[in-house]
């Protein structure tokens, strides 16, 4: 038993990708004007606007600014390098060894008085000359220390700082100070000290950005609050920054709400609608619904008729009495039929109620205007009807608005206004239907009466190699398509599909016309009597294989390419058969099979009639008496051998629908092998010439 679960999973896919796919179309909206542009700082305000919401938010602006004010009072950092004072103190010792210092005693006079240098001005700090004079011109009074081990000590005045020049300036009133009174130990111990000194003091731009990260964090932000039913600005005041800002603020938490709003309503329309597409499905098309070609083209026509009503929403100006809703009716009709378009007309209608914004007067329009879609739609088998196909639905949809604007009791102008709308919206859904239709034939493989029509010209290539190269084949085929025609419109069948399939049904003769008995001729004799049963058999049932290819090279539609297997079934080549079975030795067993079909056995009602209209008109040619009683005898014999082998049991035919087909058969053949009187004979003129007879216009030359 063959798995079902596979196309349940790609139909259930399909649904779900349908639901995501629609949500997303009815939430995406038209983005709104920019409240800059409307609202400009410093000009008068166009309108009086209040606050529909509460609103609390952030003012970025005000705490940036008071963020700002709080990082102006941050010290920059600045941390003594330990490293410069350990080079400082090797390169005096190095330059007291060089000093040429002959005594002990004064070279350790000198090492001491460098030493004590060193420690005093390097310990608290010596600033660059240059960074002093640029903060000093900056304005900034104070700086923030750390010492080598980076810890942080009190801020220190900026003035207070020692620079290297003052250092050195400095230095010679501290030796007096410590003591140090000899000349020459003072002079070099100076001179080493000045060379050596470099500043200790450097920024530390880490720990700075780090203060100011602290201190911008410990502002909180600046909240403000819009009240509901709040004035944020009034008409004709001028607009300030903070008046713009709260505008923005409530149009940002408005639109997010609306959002969300729209999110869960256009979620829960789509799931209705596509319940109810789901529903229809399984009641109405329980065959259908399992293929996923099927589903996937009810899918599809959705969601492009959701598309254009979104686009037609979103194009500048426009109108929402425009939304294009018949659209999937229409299509649906002429792919598939009313049944469908019926369907098409009530899920748009429910998948548009967001997108009309659940008004009753638009949803009416695209309900009533689908509807009336459908039963217009019927008719068409030329494009030139799709204008006639508009005016209908534009009538309709003006009728509906004016209904419900009488009901309303709307001023007549108003009415006035709106109900050409109607009308113009009838037309821009057949204009649409007049594009997407070949689209959707092309994309799945589908054919409309319009399409069917065209290939009804016997002009048609194919159609005009049968007729030379296969004349007896053409004639059956003409007289298969007349009884096929009548008798599917008897029964309600696609008519029209029964006439062009029949036209082609036979195309496979074409490669050996010769072995079909109404090709031949007494010139071509018949070749199957060189031939065994068997073999006959064979290259008569090849004529199915060859038909499907030939239709494939000139790419006829699949639905008229189905005529060529479905119109013989599974049948049996019973006159070969029968002669197998007279030639077979005694005992020798003939198997039937060899000599049927592969079939498959009609799936439609038109190619079932096109089966029985075939068997009916090959049998008629061989009657040699012809009256009504003989052919109702004969078509009922045809038809009850038919069913019996079980020919129609895949098809939709009911026994009622073969009763129909008979009577169809009857009267139609009934009329083809009509009688007529026996004119009288004139006695010819001897002096008349005989158009055939050689040389007759000689004696006129």
């Amino acid at each position: 038993m063959k798995s079902t679960n596979g196309p349940r999973f790609f139909r259930w896919g399909l649904y779900a990708l349908a639901f995501f796919l629609g949500t997303f179309l009815l939430v995406v909206q038209k983005s709104l004007p920019d409240i800059k542009t409307e609202f400009v700082i410093g000009e008068p305000a166009p309108r009086t606007v209040f606050s529909p919401i509460h609103v609390s938010f952030v003012d970025e602006e005000e705490t940036a600014r008071l963020r700002r004010e709080k990082e102006a009072g941050v010290l920059s950092v600045y941390s003594l390098d330990p490293r410069v004072e350990r080079e400082i103190s090797s390169e005096t010792e190095k330059q007291i060894g060089e000093a040429g210092l002959e005594k002990p005693e004064a070279r350790e006079e000198v090492s001491k008085a460098v030493a004590r240098l060193v420690e005093k001005f390097l310990k608290e700090g010596v600033f660059p000359d240059s960074v002093k004079e640029k903060l000093s011109g900056s304005g900034t009074l104070r700086i923030e220390l750390g010492d080598s081990e980076g810890r942080a000590e009190a801020p220190r005045e900026v003035k207070s700082l020692v620079t290297v020049s003052e250092a050195r300036a400095k230095a010679a009133a501290l030796l007096d100070r410590e003591g140090f009174k000899d000349r020459p130990v003072r002079s070099t111990a100076l001179e080493i000290f000045s060379k050596a000194l470099r500043p200790n003091l450097v920024f530390d731009e880490a720990k700075t950005k780090e203060r100011l990260k602290q201190a911008a964090d410990s502002v909180p932000p600046a909240a403000e609050v819009v009240k509901r039913g709040e004035m944020i600005v009034q008409r004709g005041l001028l607009v300030t920054a903070e008046d713009q800002e709260r505008l923005r603020q409530v149009r940002k938490k408005m639109a997010k709400k609306q959002v969300q709003s729209r999110l869960v309503s256009s979620a829960l329309f789509i799931f209705l609608g596509l319940l109810v597409t789901a529903l229809y499905l399984g009641q109405f098309e329980p065959r259908e619904q399992n293929s996923p070609a099927f589903l996937a083209l009810v899918l599809t026509v959705f969601g492009v008729t959701l598309g254009v009503e979104k686009a037609a929403l979103l194009f500048p100006n426009s109108s929402v009495y425009l939304l294009p809703g018949a659209v999937a009716a229409i299509l649906l009709t002429l792919l598939r039929g009313p049944g469908l378009g019926i369907l098409g007309a009530l899920a748009v209608s429910i998948f548009s109620a967001p997108l009309a914004e659940f008004r009753i007067d638009i949803l009416l329009m695209i309900l009533l205007g689908s509807l009336t879609a459908v039963f217009a739609a019927r008719g068409i088998r030329k494009r030139i009807q799709f204008f006639r196909l508009g005016l209908v639905v534009g009538l309709v949809n003006t009728l509906a608005l004016a209904a419900y604007s009488f009901f309303q009791e709307w001023e007549f102008r108003e009415a006035l206004g709106i109900t050409p709308l109607g009308l113009a919206n009838g037309f821009l859904v057949t204009m649409l239907s007049f594009f997407l239709v070949p689209l959707l034939e092309s994309l799945f493989n589908l054919t409309t009466d319009i399409t069917l029509l065209e290939l009804s010209d016997l002009n048609h290539p194919l159609l005009k190699k049968m007729v030379v190269e296969a004349p007896g084949t053409y004639h059956h085929s003409l007289v298969v398509s007349t009884l096929a025609e009548a008798a599917s419109e008897a029964i309600g069948a696609n008519a029209l599909l029964a006439r062009v399939g029949c036209y082609f049904h036979d195309i496979g003769k074409i490669a050996r016309s010769e072995y079909f008995t109404e090709n031949q001729t007494p010139q071509t004799g018949n070749k199957h009597e060189k031939l065994t049963p068997s073999m006959s058999s064979l290259v008569v049932m090849n004529h199915v294989k060859d038909g499907i290819t030939l239709a494939r090279k000139y790419k006829l539609k699949e639905v008229i390419v189905r005529f060529i297997p479905e119109h013989q079934g599974q049948g049996i080549v019973y006159y070969f058969y029968r002669k197998a079975l007279d030639q077979a030795a005694p005992g020798e067993k003939v198997n039937p099979d060899d000599f049927r079909y592969p079939g498959p056995k009609p799936q439609s009602r038109e190619t079932a009639v096109a089966l029985l209209a075939d068997s009916v008109e090959a049998a008629s040619r061989s009657l040699k008496e012809v009256s009504p009683a003989v052919i109702r005898t004969l078509v009922r014999k045809i038809i009850n051998d038919k069913f019996i082998d079980g020919q129609l049991d895949e098809c939709d035919l009911t026994l009622k629908n073969l009763h129909k087909i008979q009577e169809s058969f009857v009267q139609n053949l009934t009329a083809i092998f009509h009688t007529r009187v026996n004119y009288p004979v004139a006695q010819p003129d001897p002096h008349q010439p005989d158009l055939f007879e050689s040389d007759q216009f000689s004696k006129f030359h």
